[in-house]
């Protein structure tokens, strides 16, 4: 009986093993289901905010994040609602630090702009209206960064209620985080730096505008961080017309703001109805992989007893084929709930391809109205900002920057 025992030794180990195994798997499954849904609150001013640290905020244009591969037909990324996205994210953020009071204006912006004090940057790398992740950056005029950080969260059922307040986005945890961070950083900057973030922001922009015109008040370092050499006169013509050509490229700024107005407004309830439904969809999606897995695992532990406890020596056929066809039966049953999964996959990617049926053509009509001709509101945006420079140069009698080239002529 000893030796018995003995010779049974590795088998049940082995057993043991397994059932480790399959109670491992099972107490992540009811880890990952039990998920603490975080909340942010949005730090708002409760006093006036002084002047001199209002900074002006510029909020590019998202990246989609959408790669090559996304494109699969397999993949679970919608690239036009990644694109409607990454128009409808910076705006939202905008209003989130408005409603804050923290901030002086805030715009979206198809490119990066000396215009602003601050500009913030985001990268979409996950968003199916259960989890969100953004990638985002922030710099102020002097090259200062404030943010490099991923912010992510997992979004609760009631977050979708028709009878929450409506002004508060589904991922606004997100939108919440973000805003608190760039107060926290600003805080702690003081006064002076503060000051020096406007007066950058103020020369770099002319800079840009006629480089030959404001040369030597800035310097920048190795590390790109600008800092002041000296400041023009108070009554300087120059900067007198600069700042007016600014203000022309603020009420352009203030038109793009109304178009991606109209995307975010038109977009609002196509896109919530998809977050939601993806929301659910994509539980269901990841409860039956779960179980199919636990099903694989369970079968195959089974059938692994059956053939180890035969293979020591076991005589007693009942129990070998018990466990055999209980594993057979348990591999099935995975078989059938991976089955459940690809259906339940089929309905994600059929809710995607609703949502950028809706998506596109308002994102097109929206760069469509900005140029009022023909290609992307960036494109838009280049060519206002070129008319400003020959503006600012008519007005002041200056030459075109050295870098500009003559047209060809023909011999």
């Amino acid at each position: 009986m000893a030796a018995l025992l003995t010779s049974r030794r590795p088998l049940m180990r082995i057993v043991a093993a397994s059932l480790a195994l399959v109670l491992l798997f099972l107490s992540a499954c009811s880890t990952s289901r039990n998920v603490k849904y975080e909340s942010v609150t949005l730090q708002r001013t409760e006093r006036e905010v002084p002047a001199a640290e209002l900074l002006d905020v510029g909020i590019v244009l998202f990246d989609p994040g959408v790669g090559e591969a996304d494109a699969d037909r397999d993949s679970l990324v919608f690239p036009e609602v990644r694109r409607a996205e990454a128009r409808y994210m910076p705006f939202h953020l905008k209003t989130t630090l408005e409603a804050s009071g923290q901030w002086g204006s805030v715009w979206v912006l198809p490119e990066k702009s000396a215009a602003v004090d601050l500009l913030v940057w985001g990268r979409i790398d996950q968003s199916d209206g259960l989890d969100v992740v953004i990638r985002a950056g922030a710099w102020d005029a002097t090259g200062r960064e404030w943010l490099n950080k991923t912010y992510r969260t997992r979004v609760p059922e009631k977050a979708y209620s028709k009878y929450r307040d409506q002004s508060q986005d589904p991922y606004q945890n997100v939108y919440n985080e973000i805003a608190n961070d760039l107060l926290a950083v600003r805080q702690k900057l003081p006064a002076r730096d503060l000051q020096a973030v406007h007066e950058v922001a103020e020369l770099r922009y002319a800079a840009d505008l006629v480089p030959t015109a404001f040369e030597g008040y800035l310097a920048q370092d190795r590390k790109g961080i600008y800092s002041l050499q000296r400041l023009p006169a108070a009554d300087d013509p120059m900067l007198a017309r600069m700042r007016a050509v600014r203000e022309r490229e603020y009420a352009v700024v203030d038109t793009l703001n109304e178009y991606y107005a109209s995307l975010y407004y038109d977009l609002a309830r196509p896109y919530e109805d998809w977050r939601k439904v993806s929301r659910e969809e994509t539980i269901k999606y990841q409860d039956l992989k779960r179980s199919a897995m636990l099903r694989y695992l369970l079968g195959g532990a089974a059938i692994l007893g059956a053939v180890l406890y035969e293979g020591s020596g076991g005589d007693n056929s009942a129990i070998t084929m018990v466990g055999v066809m209980g594993g057979i039966e348990g591999i099935k049953a995975g078989m059938g709930k991976s089955a459940e999964a690809t259906i339940a996959r089929e309905g994600l990617k059929e809710q995607g391809k609703s949502l950028e049926a809706e998506a596109e053509p308002l994102v097109v009509e929206v760069e469509g109205q900005t140029l009022r001709l023909t290609g992307s509101a960036e494109e838009r945006y280049k060519e206002w900002r070129q008319l400003l420079r020959q503006i600012y140069e008519r007005e002041t009698g200056l030459p075109p920057p050295a870098t500009a080239s003559a047209p060809a002529t023909g011999g």
